[in-house]
């Protein structure tokens, strides 16, 4: 009977091994998961920190390019309200009106001269 409680005994304590290499398994896969917490944490700060001076970066070199965008988008409407058609209508008008002030001056002259 001694022997059969001296093999249950010793059966008992290589399972209890068994158990505390188990358990400090679970421990070092513990810490393990805690480090990789830790470092995908860090590693996420880190990124998003990053992220937000290439953002403010890409901001900064845009902003002369929307600002030229909206600067020409301004440009073009004032041009297009514009009614060329009549101002050159209204500059041909001046050309010819000078034209002919300036010939009626000219024969004027001409004719006050000869007499």
């Amino acid at each position: 009977m001694f022997k059969e409680l001296n093999d249950n005994l010793t059966s008992i304590e290589g399972e209890v091994s068994k158990l505390k290499t188990a358990v400090a398994h679970i421990e070092q896969s513990k810490e393990a998961a805690v480090k990789a917490v830790n470092a995908a944490e860090t590693t996420n700060k880190e990124f998003k920190e990053h992220l937000q001076r290439v953002t403010a970066d890409v901001d900064s070199i845009l902003k002369p390019h929307k600002d030229l965008i909206a600067s020409t988008d301004k440009l073009t409407k004032t041009i297009e309200a514009i009614d060329f058609p009549k101002k050159l209508k209204l500059i041909t008008i001046i050309a010819i009106a000078s034209g002919a002030v300036s010939l009626i001056g000219t024969v004027l002259i001409l004719i006050l001269c000869h007499r």
